[in-house]
């Protein structure tokens, strides 16, 4: 049997075969990189690229120092790499691993020259992506931890949120690690659509191999944190000896997602199906009744009976029962009656406009300007409570208001000094600056005290002065404490002690 023609390299424009074998397909990317002598790619060859497990094996780093390595080596060996080929190489490494990243095989069908580089310039830009992915990778899963299972009824949010979490940290193969908690078991077909690269990473990932082994035991560490301590940790205990991060999930999938679970979530459905109504925004608003809608509608979608897009819309007609829309809703029959497709979310719009028209929506969302503010008082919104009056206590942004803002401030203190009210340093007032009547009588009551002492005084230096004992003076402190001055000077308590004797 005669031996196979050697493949001849594509130039240019020209595209390749299909079913290029290994040897081939590196050939002939090492000669759309630059390398176009034969003599050059086989020494790259044999020395490090002579198959895909090479290349793998590669970092860009491996790269720069086989390339520094060639230009150092004898005038005859010698192969300078250039700054675009060195880059282009490194690209290469990264091109490799996408392949095996979705459970594919490199090949280069129907690719020209153009193509192909184009290609390995986007899995260098996805490099960059998982570097910065990875550097913020802690942030990230601060802000995405979805808590501990607390109990059964929290399993269908916290699922969700697991996955979220998972999809935010990269695996050992830069594949995010909600890959290990997927629910298919075989990868998915690479050919398929998925809506980015890293989705269909996700989908495609191999369920074997080292990279799998070092994330699954990852996954399985983060369902031991988040059950630890709960019931929920009961439902993983037979998968603990494993270190299976995706057996684990299986397990409480098992118990928590299993039929019972199913019936419940039903229904819960159903009931939402019988109670919903809308009838006013002071009842339901609008926005709650949609929001309570579309979570039945997901309900019955997660466990198998979706809802069709004409059942869901005539569920929307039947149950908005506000007088003030009925004129929209019948505008949506007449539509659907003419043969014209009336979506959910169409239908749901047009309700919305309409609900924002209705009187009671307006007077209920109404923003009222200028409300607690005086129209002479033009300072920043910070000096000023809600209720309109200045701010004369402590402000926190103090150093930040304008000039203008802490004249205003400054001169409300002054007043409330003078007149006595809240805020200023002369006193406690109410704030409305009528304490002066206060004020007066706390004079006057220390001018008594004062007054008192004098007698008091005045009393004693009498009968030093001759030794008359025909004067009474009291020695008791607190009697003398509680004398009125005109009690003394013959008030009436003077004529009580009198009579006494």
């Amino acid at each position: 049997m005669a031996a196979a023609p050697p493949y001849i390299l594509v130039a240019d424009n020209d595209r390749a075969p299909p079913a290029l074998d290994e040897d081939d397909t590196i050939s002939q990317t090492l000669f759309w990189i630059g390398f176009v002598t034969d003599a050059d790619r086989h020494s790259i060859i044999l020395d490090s690229l002579e198959s895909y497990e090479d290349i793998r094996m590669l970092s860009e780093k491996d790269v720069q120092a086989m390339a520094e390595d060639y230009n150092r080596r004898p005038v005859g060996d010698r192969i300078t790499f250039g700054i675009r080929r060195t880059k282009l190489l490194k690209a290469l490494t990264h091109w490799i691993h996408d392949f095996y990243r979705v459970s594919d095989v490199p090949n280069v069908t129907n690719l020209n020259q153009a193509d192909f580089r184009a290609q390995l310039l986007r899995a260098l830009a996805r490099a960059e992506i998982r570097k910065n992915i990875k550097n913020g990778a802690s942030t990230a899963a601060d802000a995405a931890s979805p808590g501990p299972l607390e109990s059964e009824k929290e399993w269908k949010h916290w699922e969700e949120r697991f996955v979220n979490y998972t999809q935010t940290q990269l695996g050992s193969n830069g594949v995010p690690l909600s890959y290990i908690i997927r629910e298919n078991d075989a990868p998915a077909l690479a050919g398929g659509t998925f809506p980015d690269f890293m989705s269909q990473t996700i989908a495609c990932a191999p369920l074997n191999g080292e990279y799998f082994e070092a994330d699954k035991r990852t996954v399985f560490n983060m369902i031991v944190s988040f059950t630890t301590g709960k019931p929920s940790a009961d439902w993983i205990k037979s998968t603990l000896r494993f270190n299976n991060g995706r057996r684990s999930m299986a397990a409480l999938r098992a118990h928590f997602a299993g039929e019972g679970n199913a019936s419940r979530n039903k229904a819960d459905a159903d009931r939402l199906k019988e109670s919903l109504h809308y009838k006013s925004e002071r009842s339901m608003t609008f926005e709650a009744f949609l929001t309570n809608c579309q979570k039945m509608f997901n309900i019955y979608e997660t466990e198998g009976e979706p809802m069709a897009n004409d059942a869901k819309v005539r569920f929307l007609l039947k149950k908005v029962q506000h007088p003030g829309l009925q004129t929209a809703i019948a505008a949506l029959r007449v539509q659907m009656n003419l043969g014209t497709v009336v979506t959910y979310t169409l239908a749901a719009n047009h309700l919305s406009t309409a609900v924002s028209e209705l009187p009671e929506h307006i007077a209920k969302n109404r923003n009222v300007s200028g409300v607690g503010t005086d129209p002479d008082k033009t300072g920043s919104p910070d000096i000023y409570n809600n209720d309109g009056s200045i701010i004369t206590g402590h402000i926190p942004n103090w150093r930040k208001l304008t000039q203008h803002d802490r004249d205003i401030v400054m001169n409300e203190r002054k007043r409330k000094r003078t007149t006595g009210g809240k805020g200023g340093k002369g006193g406690k007032g109410n704030g409305n600056g009528n304490n002066t009547d206060a004020n007066h009588l706390k004079q006057l009551t220390a001018n008594n005290k004062l007054f008192k002492r004098q007698i008091k005084a005045l009393k004693r230096r009498l009968k030093g002065d001759d030794g008359s004992t025909a004067t009474t003076v009291t020695t008791n402190n607190s009697d003398d404490e509680d004398l009125d001055a005109g009690d003394q000077m013959g008030g009436r308590k003077s004529k009580k002690r009198k009579d006494n004797k």
